[in-house]
């Protein structure tokens, strides 16, 4: 499934920006004093995905919204500190953006496992960050899905077959990544969660399945 995929992709990025130092003027809202228990996984796939109630397009439009707070914030480094409270403030502004019927901020919050007042403060600071922009282009779109569809199958690699630019990565490829380029030498600036391929056409998936509940865990 998709969330499986971009789970497994925050993971390893988390993984390795986790051994960079964070500087105190890289501290933002969206960072916590300490890594939460709950693993990425079981937060976006046991919390968000069966809580939320979500569609996958908004799983993709979420990814995206992440990338555009690095890109747009170059300073800003995605690590276990601040990649939950990323991964249900840019999941509940792509539901609001995309989906028919979405939750309140309150809903959110519980399911994300903060405050109300937080989750409505995340929710701005996200705003302001990608600069109020999520509407996405449709060619965007479809590079970003067609790309994570192509990880599915559960033989299919964990590595897209192209190679980045000087000024792309992506957490799918180990060699390259945000700090550190295949050649050895430090990359400049933070990088994007995920650079798709130029993908024109791909086969859908089946959904992923949603389960709605009332009590979700307290993170």
């Amino acid at each position: 499934m998709i969330t499986a995929v971009i789970s497994k992709l925050l993971t390893e990025l988390v993984a390795r920006n986790d051994q960079l130092p964070l500087q105190p003027a890289q501290v933002t809202p969206f960072h916590s004093s300490k890594p939460p228990a709950i693993s990425v996984k079981s937060y976006l796939e046991d919390r968000i995905l069966k809580y939320a109630g979500c569609s996958e397009e908004t799983f993709i439009l979420a990814l995206i919204y992440m990338d555009q707070v690095v890109q747009f914030n170059p300073e800003f480094v995605i690590s276990s500190l601040n990649v939950h409270r990323l991964l249900i403030t840019s999941i509940m502004l792509a539901s609001k953006f995309f989906d028919d019927v979405y939750y309140n901020n309150a809903y959110y919050a519980r399911v994300g496992g903060i405050s109300n007042a937080e989750v409505n403060s995340l929710e701005m600071e996200m705003l302001r960050m990608i600069s109020f922009s999520l509407f996405v282009q449709p060619d965007q779109y479809e590079r970003y899905r067609c790309s994570l569809y192509q990880h599915v199958a559960p033989s299919a690699p964990l590595t897209p077959d192209v190679q980045p630019s000087a000024t792309q990565s992506t957490a799918l490829q180990p060699a390259c990544h945000g700090t550190m380029c295949s050649s050895g030498s430090p990359a400049v600036g933070s990088q994007p969660v995920y650079a798709p391929q130029p993908h024109t056409t791909c086969e859908a998936a089946a959904s992923d399945p949603m389960v709605m509940a009332s009590d979700p865990m307290v993170m």
